[in-house]
């Protein structure tokens, strides 16, 4: 059975937008083809520096750790996707308290903070309710000072790489510090 996650957007001035984003795990077969293709077609605008197998390859690791999460819109065509792993790249996946993000895009109609929160507060929810204790969430993105702007709201900046791909920031995120972003997750 698959799990949804319904959260109304609102805008900057605190109204209610008219829609809303479902997400859910993309179990079955044509869930996971309407995603991927979803990936595919906004394969240039998504800002990863890794190659195309690469993308891919997290996908179908996501896909197979039930954390490929499609996000849809009123009309039931696709807004968002989420992929994250149970264990990340640092320990070879080793340790399933640290969930590993690899891939959160919205299309552009959808972009802006109250989709970023509401794309949290799934997350956080999903973890939550899932059966393995989660300590932290961690994930890369570009070195870019607009990034570090961003992200720095949120997470910790632990390190920063060069893999071939270019110069990756390694952030980390304390469960804990996700739940503030959820009233009704708080502990």
């Amino acid at each position: 059975m698959s799990r949804t996650y319904r959260l109304l957007h609102r805008l900057k001035d605190g109204k209610e937008h008219g829609e809303m984003i479902q997400w859910s795990i993309a179990e079955s077969e044509a869930e996971r083809e309407e995603g991927v293709k979803f990936v595919c077609q906004h394969g240039e605008g998504l800002g990863l520096l890794y190659n195309w197998s690469t993308v891919m390859n997290s996908l179908v690791y996501a896909i197979e750790d039930n954390g490929f999460i499609i996000g849809t819109d009123d009309e039931g065509g696709m807004a968002a996707v989420l992929a994250h792993t149970a264990g990340t790249l640092e320990d070879g996946y080793k340790d399933p308290g640290r969930v590993e993000v690899h891939l959160l895009y919205f299309n552009e109609r959808h972009r802006g903070g109250a989709s970023m929160l509401g794309a949290l507060r799934m997350l956080v929810q999903k973890l939550v309710e899932s059966q393995m204790e989660v300590r932290e969430v961690v994930f890369f993105a570009p070195a870019t000072d607009g990034n570090r702007s961003l992200f720095g709201k949120l997470a910790t900046l632990t390190k920063t790489t060069e893999p071939p791909c270019g110069v990756l920031d390694f952030y980390t995120i304390p469960l804990g510090r996700l739940l503030r972003f959820d009233p009704y997750q708080r502990l």
